[in-house]
């Protein structure tokens, strides 16, 4: 390797040892020294478990915040609570399904935690107290991908929320559309940088492991390849709705008459009763609005919202004085009457029901009787379907419906605790129910599709394909989790009708949003595909996710640390150990820690890279025969090693690397420019206060203080007091770094190759 001349660095103190201890060493450094058994009051944590708690706390440590989306039903929530406890206020935010999940798993563990849920959020509920800089130390916000939309009420709540504090984000699923739910999750805690990370860095802060990497010993059933049902085609119907005379959009621009017909198809892949009650539903719309325009009036989407629909019947109000006087109504009246006509029509043909709702309830009897001694759960988007099928496959007894309207059973209605408790009552740790109240078939919508155990059941079915591989995922996850006793879960999906299918292109959709969750966070659900597809290519190596190749990565670091080898370092002192091998290509591998943090580096080619495939590549062949150490060669590469840590530190330094916040050039450029302008007297009060302000501006900080620093920007404050408003800016509690470990570069070991 070249020598790179120039540099002021000596020759540390280094000692030869064999390629097998240098690699142990390297391995120990980068994954940390194992943590014992880790029990939360009643619940011990597997080993899974208690090495995410160790990476999660390294993450937070290092990024203020963490992202733990391992599979579904490996135990997120009890790793979120190990996590918890090095923290004295906590609050957890999730969906308001999850609340009583969460109390239960906090009444066993011991740990006291706030609650709040999304839908407090969208109303404001909850905020930091104005009297109060930091209101939590750690947020858990679990089912993170609620949040994935920055312009909701929601997301901009929760940002102010975890302002200041550690964050720690749960979802199995965190991208349900694109690369940019995962970037508007991270920035919570990163801001701009989210969009910055390198591989290496977003396999630092994202752990996820899928239940095939940890090997059979979870327990966790494995999950049956999809069995795919077919459906009767009604292509008329579906002709029909795509030529529905357009809709009358509300006032503001509305819904586009297309989407509506497509809607109304998406409802038909579902089953035809969800289409009858959505076109009462539109029925109803469309007289609201023929009322309104003959009162000379026209509604706006909240308006409409006012005028209650239910049990078929439309409380319209009164229109003249709930919307606003609009010129030409009557041109808009005779389209709206159009439209009503024609779904007034189409309901008409709709009451007798079709062969396709037969069809749906003959093949989940026939799943039924293929595994009799089996408990089924069949999810679906609508609760028309799932009220549908009930009232066909109750008389079969052991069958309830759990909707967001509640349950039932054929004797009446219950609560949905008692539905679970009678269909899970294992996961659910209730009693066995009687032999008369046992439920073996439970038909709900996507409510439970999220934290909810359902581990007794052993059959899944997806009644509808949903928009998201996600929620395929997470619907099968209710099943395959820990806890259960079945060897394998079963798989089955409806396939839309084909003319549904043409138009919706629902499958490539699936298949499409599954490939930008592969590619960014990884997933264990094999591609989606619809129809039999043989010679598929397999995935690449350098195709797969950065938490993917952080996986592979780990593997070679474990097998690198020897079982007899002692702790890390423990009787090196301050020397860098150093070993060497022939191989087919010169470069090295070293494990160095920059302000305590630990980093791989790989050199070769003349460069560093410190990205995860390059890892990858020199860790797999770096081997060979053991050769003596060259002090020259050592030199050099330590050399290399000083220049790139230089380098880091200067950009750091300037504001030009990877974690500064929005427009911090800007800001930076005018922090320097106030400086130069201030008169010579008052200039080295201004220049401290600068420094401060400099240094918030350069460090990652979260969405809520870079959204204020670009306030700020626009502001037109006096000079000094821009400047201490920059510098007094809440930023997070993490401490300087610089502070707190002393020596900003360590390295720990170098395995040269030859």
């Amino acid at each position: 390797m070249e020598r790179q001349r120039g540099l002021d660095v000596a020759l540390p103190a280094w000692r030869s040892v064999s390629p097998a201890h240098a690699r142990s060493i390297i391995g120990e450094i980068l994954l940390g020294a194992a943590s014992p058994g880790l029990r939360l009051g009643s619940v011990v944590l597997h080993a899974h478990q208690i090495s995410a708690v160790q990476r999660l706390r390294k993450a937070i440590d290092q990024f203020n915040g963490a992202l733990l989306c391992d599979d579904v039903g490996m135990g997120k929530t009890y790793v979120a609570l190990a996590v918890a406890r090095e923290f004295a206020r906590r609050l957890v935010v999730m969906p308001a399904a999850l609340v009583s999940m969460w109390r239960a798993a906090l009444t066993v563990t011991g740990i006291d935690a706030s609650l709040a849920t999304f839908e407090m959020l969208s109303r404001a509920d909850i905020a930091p107290s104005g009297n109060s800089r930091r209101e939590y130390d750690l947020v858990i916000v679990d089912e993170a991908h609620h949040v994935r939309n920055q312009r909701t009420n929601r997301y901009l709540a929760l940002e102010s929320v975890v302002r200041g504090a550690r964050v720690l984000l749960l979802s199995a699923t965190p991208i349900h559309n694109r690369r940019d739910d995962l970037v508007t999750l991270l920035s919570l805690f990163l801001g701009s940088r989210a969009r910055a990370l390198t591989s290496a860095e977003l396999g630092l802060c994202i752990v996820r492991r899928e239940q095939r990497q940890l090997g059979e010993s979870l327990g966790i059933p494995a999950v049956r390849p999809v069995v795919f049902h077919e459906l009767p085609d009604d292509g008329a119907l579906v002709r029909r709705l795509m030529t529905l005379p357009p809709p009358l959009p509300p006032r503001e621009g509305g819904f586009a008459g297309a989407l509506i017909c497509r809607g109304l198809v998406h409802l038909l892949a579902s089953s035809e009763a969800a289409l009858r009650d959505a076109v009462r539903k539109r029925i109803a719309r469309a007289i609201a609005l023929c009322s309104a325009l003959e009162a000379g009036t026209y509604p706006t989407s909240r308006e409409l919202e006012t005028w209650i629909y239910a049990d078929d019947a439309l409380q319209l109000g009164f229109a003249a004085l709930l919307s606003t006087p609009v010129v030409g109504h009557k041109v808009l009246l005779t389209a709206v009457r159009a439209h009503l006509a024609a779904l007034e029509q189409l309901s008409a043909e709709l009451v007798s029901g079709g062969s396709a709702d037969d069809e749906r309830a003959r093949i989940i009897s026939a799943i039924r009787a293929e595994n009799p001694t089996a408990k089924t759960v069949a999810f679906t988007q609508y609760s028309a379907t799932a009220s549908m099928l009930f009232r066909k496959l109750a008389t079969g007894g052991r069958v309830a419906m759990l909707t967001s309207h509640g349950a039932r059973v054929s004797g009446g209605s219950l609560t949905r605790v008692e539905a679970i408790s009678r269909f899970a009552p294992i996961a659910s740790s209730a009693r066995q129910p009687a032999t008369a109240e046992v439920i073996d078939l439970l038909l709900t919508t996507d409510l439970l599709s999220e934290g909810v155990n359902l581990q007794d059941a052993e059959v899944v079915v997806h009644l509808d394909l949903p928009w998201t591989v996600a929620r395929m995922e997470q619907r099968v996850g209710r099943a395959a989790r820990l806890g259960s006793r079945h060897e394998t879960v079963a798989v089955h999906a409806f396939r839309p009708p084909a003319s549904a299918a043409e138009v919706l292109q629902s499958e490539t959709i699936v298949e499409r949003k599954w490939s930008v969750s592969r590619k960014v966070v990884g997933t264990s659900t094999p591609m989606p595909r619809f129809q039999p597809m043989p010679g598929l290519p397999k995935v690449k190596r350098d195709d797969e996710s950065a938490p993917g190749n952080t996986e592979r990565l780990r593997k070679i670091l474990e097998a690198w640390v020897r079982s007899d080898s002692i702790s890390a370092g423990s009787d090196d002192g301050d020397h860098t150990c150093v070993a060497t091998v022939t191989g087919p290509e010169s470069g090295f591998v070293a494990a160095v820690s920059t302000f305590g943090v630990p980093q791989m580096l790989v050199g070769y080619r003349n460069r560093i890279a410190s990205d995860l495939p390059t890892q990858i590549a020199r860790c797999e062949d770096i081997d060979g025969t053991e050769a003596a150490s060259d002090p020259d060669e050592v030199l050099a590469i330590v050399e290399v090693i000083h220049d790139w840590n230089n380098r880091e530190r200067a950009a750091e330094s300037a504001g030009l690397g990877t974690s500064g916040a929005q427009k911090r050039k800007e800001i930076i450029n005018r922090i320097d420019a106030l400086v130069e302008s201030a008169p010579l007297h008052l200039r080295a009060a201004r220049l401290a206060t600068a420094s401060r302000a400099r240094a918030v501006a350069t460090s990652t900080q979260c969405a809520a203080i870079e959204r204020e620093l670009e306030a700020l920007l626009r502001s037109d404050m006096d000079p000094d007091a821009w400047l201490a408003a920059v510098a007094g800016l809440d930023v997070r509690q993490a401490t300087d770094r610089s502070e707190t470990v002393r020596g900003d570069l360590k390295i720990h070991a170098i395995l040269i190759a030859r």
